[in-house]
């Protein structure tokens, strides 16, 4: 593959990664009733994803690649966003108890990330926060996996088709160089005339007759 456009897959690869996870996973929680988050703690979290989908850009991904890497985002998403929320404000408050959101807050940031993102009511907020991060982990491999295999082949292809148009296209003609003919000898003069002006007359050592 051409090392352009291989340049440009480990590009796409790391911002689609990143782009993915950050979004689907900000926005189930936000479904699920928690904490809208500004635009400084989003930019945060999306560095610190953006981190972690580099260990993914050189690599194909594949459903097995993808699935580890999507239930840490989740994860990671739902614990910086709750962490980040401001105090007294969070899934279950948010729910059918908001009444005791005073209470409902601090027990969630108390709990862990795998705590707090199950709950403990399996049809409360914690059950509705935990459907809502497993679709956006299931939409995340199957969207990069599809994504990536559709582009994986538009790149083979146009890296077979690249030798095929720069062939095509009409090369400069130089100017081929005009044959110089060889040098033709003229014809060499008689040995009488190298002399000068040939004499006319009879040749020498003979007497004219006398009548």
């Amino acid at each position: 593959m051409d090392p352009s456009v291989q340049r440009a897959l480990v590009v796409g690869r790391l911002l689609g990664v990143a782009t993915t996870v950050l979004a689907l996973g900000s926005g189930a929680h936000v479904l699920a009733g928690g904490h809208a988050p500004s635009a400084g703690p989003l930019a945060l979290i999306g560095a610190l994803v953006l981190v972690g989908a580099a260990a993914l850009a050189r690599r194909p991904l594949t459903a097995r690649v993808l699935l580890p890497a999507a239930v840490a985002g989740q994860l990671g998403v739902h614990a910086a966003l709750t962490w980040l929320a401001p105090v007294g404000v969070g899934p279950v408050a948010s729910g059918a108890h908001a009444g005791h959101a005073g209470v409902a807050a601090p027990a969630a940031g108390a709990a862990g990330p795998v705590e707090a993102l199950a709950g403990t009511e399996p049809h409360g907020p914690g059950g509705l926060m935990l459907a809502a991060h497993v679709a956006a982990m299931a939409a995340t491999v199957l969207v990069l996996a599809a994504t990536d295999r559709g582009v994986l082949a538009l790149a083979r292809r146009w890296s077979a088709l690249l030798p095929a148009l720069a062939g095509a296209l009409p090369a400069p003609v130089a100017a081929r160089p005009r044959p110089v003919a060889p040098a033709v000898a003229g014809p060499r003069p008689l040995p009488a005339l190298r002399g000068g002006v040939a004499r006319r007359g009879p040749p020498l050592g003979t007497r004219p007759r006398v009548a």
